[in-house]
């Protein structure tokens, strides 16, 4: 197939609203959300700053 991803789609449970506000704020950035969550995990496996998530805010 000439239009195949090169790599798998993965699938997680998010609130519409989390969603809906990280699309926003990643179209704003001009960014993708795949993009922001790809960096996010990145920078999480690899160690680098992220938020504690024992430190959610309350919502």
């Amino acid at each position: 197939m000439p239009n195949q991803p090169k790599t798998p789609i993965r699938g997680f449970r998010i609130t519409d609203e989390l969603y809906r506000a990280a699309q926003a704020k990643a179209a704003d950035e001009g960014r993708t959300l795949t993009d922001v969550i790809r960096e996010f995990l990145e920078n999480y496996i690899h160690g680098c700053a992220v938020a504690d998530p024992g430190q959610r805010t309350a919502g």
